[in-house]
């Protein structure tokens, strides 16, 4: 693995700025974000320990691992500017941060219903999310939605109360990953994955994994649906 003065994101990698759905909200796409990707699959690899989601409680389908805390500060760093530029048009600064690995492991059949809807990460407009991609053969993204009944897009302490009484009418989703929309949301936009794409969006935009398919050996960071994540809360700066 590289060594911690290595590990900083691309600062030449040129941002697009996606607006998706009504709500316009943007999703900024990184490419090239990096130029080591085989460092952190490696790093998946060899030193990071999987274990189910489940055991720390995370409804993600598959397994979590540790990432390199010097790659999780280099993606805050990399991230907290496209913030203030492209979503709070002032400056922040970090308040937590959690960052790991990830592989979608679980096969269609075994969803819990929760996992086979869209979701949002939580209702605060001030934490972001990333998905960094970097498995090789595999382009299954990010798909966003909107809640068909309200029109939400985005969830947010207001609108939790009123989403949460139109949810309990929608029908039961089918099997499977929400890959195209259902009878409860449509989809409104996809990011594919690319090797060394980042995506950068707020939490409370409801989304989903784009999984079409499971790799032949989905739990190994080499084959599988590799992504290093980063959960980001932030605060205006005084």
């Amino acid at each position: 693995m590289a060594t911690a003065p290595a590990l900083e994101f691309a600062i030449d990698a040129v941002p697009t700025i996606r607006h998706i759905g009504h709500e316009r909200e943007p999703v900024v796409i990184l490419d090239g974000a990096t130029g080591w990707v085989e460092h952190l699959r490696d790093f998946a690899a060899t030193k990071s320990t999987f274990a189910p989601a489940a055991t720390v409680g995370s409804a993600y389908p598959g397994l979590l691992g540790p990432a390199p805390v010097a790659y999780v500060d280099a993606m805050v760093r990399r991230v907290l500017p496209l913030i203030s530029t492209h979503f709070t048009g002032t400056p922040v600064r970090p308040a937590r941060a959690r960052g790991n690995f990830s592989l979608v492991t679980t096969d269609p059949a075994a969803l819990t219903e929760d996992q086979r809807v869209p979701h949002v990460d939580t209702a605060d407009r001030l934490q972001f999310a990333t998905v960094h991609f970097l498995a090789t053969d595999n382009d299954d993204g990010t798909a966003f939605f909107r809640h068909r009944t309200t029109g939400f897009e985005t969830l947010d302490a207001e609108r939790l109360p009123r989403y949460h009484a139109a949810r309990a009418d929608d029908p039961p989703p089918p099997a499977g990953y929400c890959t195209d929309g259902d009878a409860a949301f449509e989809m409104i936009d996809v990011i594919a994955a690319r090797p060394d794409r980042l995506i950068l969006y707020r939490a409370n935009l409801l989304h989903s994994g784009w999984i079409t398919r499971l790799p032949a050996h989905a739990a190994d960071p080499g084959m599988g649906r590799l992504t290093g994540n980063l959960f980001l809360q932030c605060r205006l700066a005084a």
